[in-house]
């Protein structure tokens, strides 16, 4: 039953009364101006608590609260269904070379699923190089199977329902996905926000659970703290590193203390973003960054911490603690040109994933621990450059609109984010793949991670499909620094004027912004190279933001602005 507000029920008062006075008949509705609701004298059989003469007050703070209850979870009953029935399912997947399986459809989680729902899926699996070529043909058909996987419409999920592809299951999700709801509403509605569209729809269901952490951080070598005389910990501003990138170069005579990439950018925006901006350009999609503060998007080459950052390098540059020749340095993430520097140890200072910690450690010979991300001030926090929040309703698990039980699909896809699918989606098959220990916890077996010539991750696919709950599950085998990388690099950063993933350009600002992305990211790297190696005086940073003005930057910074306030309108 849909809720009652005292908005509503003056509405249909108000057409009880206009019927009342022309004998039964249909009549337009009335505006609140032409019958005052002092005048309505509400029907005690429709409600014993309303006041006969509310006023102006009253009712509007009346119509701050509902009269029924809130919403409360109500587990679903599986299995769903007596006998077994099916759905279809396509999905973009290939298994890996070594897999124990010769079809998707004979995956374990294929008859685990089926047992435990009564909802056996029929995989329509279509390989990485074609697949989608394969899905868009297959949208343009129009005949639909029940789910698609990790559906990014071109055009947008508001675009995919409004096309009548995708389910728009907004209203449903209460009632037949309940642990699902559970997640969405759990901290503030921030992921039932984050997974609406600008129009107010939810298409997809998405990874919920995840405790988002910081992937990419500073590192150091060990044995250069403990000989130089320092200590990770005592590494945490700006003047700190710059005395230890001083020791280091010092004494080993490094031509790079401290490794940037050739846009002279960390990633992660470490460094400038102890001056309150995000200045790293995307180097695989070329896209500008952004903040927000006080609910303004910023760009950051036109704010004073640009100054304050290329300053600093600038200075760095000219004392040798960065490669005189950085220009020339790879700008993508993965490069062998650093990797070779980490194995020489050539290099003090370097800023990669936590995955790659221990592979650091192998071909140095060396231990590599996190280092902390520098601050000016001793103590300060770092608004800049938190963990990234991937979670939005623009891509995901969908139920398109060919499905002819879209209740049973609804709840079927719910169990995926059951208690009881959080183990076996995370952990694979008890006895197999994981056993529980003494304190109840599961772990994994030795196997999964220490079969010659099996990755990890290729062992686990053969054991999950679908983890629609991430509980976080840290690689087994990891060193105890690789360990360590989260917590040292999120325990000074809020991430409090990051721009939300979520919030998404309409068509036509997406056409305003990418008609200047271009020119703006060649000015940007360009002048960002020459103010730090000093082939342009600093004193010329004010005409370089002018340049951008003049490129047509203020369109970018509207368009992002828009959808920043679109996203905080949702509800």
């Amino acid at each position: 039953m849909k809720k009652i507000h005292w908005a509503q029920l003056l509405a249909m008062l108000l057409c009880f009364a206009l019927l009342a006075a022309c004998g039964g008949s249909a009549a337009p509705a009335a505006s609140s101006a032409e019958a005052p609701a002092e005048d309505v004298v509400p029907d005690e059989d429709i409600s014993e608590d309303v006041d006969e003469d509310p006023t102006e007050e009253e009712t509007a703070s009346a119509v701050e609260e509902e009269v029924l209850p809130e919403w409360e979870y109500t587990p679903i009953s599986y299995p769903l269904t007596k006998d077994e029935v099916s759905l279809s399912y396509w999905l973009i997947w290939e298994l890996s070379n070594d897999t124990m399986y010769n079809d998707i459809n004979e995956h374990v989680v294929i008859d685990m699923l089926a047992k435990a729902t009564g909802v056996r899926l029929d995989i329509k699996a279509q390989p990485q190089a074609t697949g989608q070529t394969n899905t868009d043909l297959m949208i343009a058909s129009g005949d639909y199977p029940d789910l698609i996987g990790n559906l990014s419409y071109a055009t947008g999920m508001d675009a995919a329902i409004e096309d009548e592809v995708v389910l728009n299951i907004k209203e449903m999700i209460p009632e037949f996905c309940p642990d699902y709801y559970k997640y969405l509403i759990a901290d503030d509605n921030a992921l039932w926000k984050s997974v609406q569209t600008d129009e107010g729809n939810i298409g997809a269901f998405v990874t919920v659970g995840t405790q988002q952490e910081i992937g990419d951080g500073i590192m150091l070598f060990q044995f250069m703290l403990d000989e130089l005389g320092f200590t990770a910990e005592e590494l945490t501003t700006i003047a700190e590193y710059e005395e230890y990138l001083t020791a280091a170069k010092d004494k080993y005579g490094m031509a790079s203390p401290l490794y940037l990439p050739g846009d002279f950018m960390l990633d992660g925006d470490t460094l400038c973003n102890a001056y309150d901006v995000a200045l790293k350009i995307d180097a695989i999609t070329g896209d500008l960054p952004w903040t927000v503060q006080d609910g303004e998007v910023k760009f950051g080459y036109l704010e004073e911490g640009f100054t304050q950052y290329v300053t600093l390098m600038n200075s760095w540059y000219e004392k040798g603690l960065i490669d005189s020749d950085t220009a020339s340095h790879p700008t993508e993430y993965r490069n062998e040109d650093q990797i070779g520097l980490i194995a020489g140890k050539e290099i003090a200072v370097f800023h990669r994933g936590s995955g790659l910690i221990d592979l650091f450690n192998n071909i140095s010979g060396e231990a590599v621990v996190p280092g902390y991300f520098p601050t000016v001030n001793e103590g300060d926090t770092l608004h800049v450059g938190g963990a990234a929040n991937s979670v939005s309703g623009e891509s995901g698990l969908v139920i398109t609109t060919g499905c002819e039980d879209p209740e049973l699909a609804l709840q079927f896809c719910n169990y995926l984010y059951t208690d009881e699918f959080i183990i076996p989606a995370n952990y694979g098959v008890e006895g197999e793949t994981f056993e529980y220990d003494e304190n109840g916890e599961p772990q994994f077996e030795e196997w999964t991670y220490s079969t010659a010539g099996r990755t990890f991750s290729s062992v686990m696919m053969d054991y999950q499909l679908f983890t629609q709950v991430d509980a976080n599950v840290a690689t087994p085998g990891q060193s105890e620094a690789a360990l360590m990388c989260p917590e040292v690099w999120g325990s000074n950063v809020d991430g409090a004027y990051d721009y939300p993933d979520a919030a998404a350009m309409t068509l036509d600002e997406n056409d305003q912004y990418n008609e200047h992305v271009g020119d703006i990211v060649t000015l940007c790297q360009q002048y960002t190279a020459k103010f730090i190696t000093g082939e342009l005086a600093l004193s010329e940073i004010p005409a370089f933001q002018q340049q951008l003005i003049d490129t047509g930057v203020q369109d970018c910074i509207d368009a992002k602005q828009s959808a920043y306030e679109r996203y905080m309108a949702r509800d």
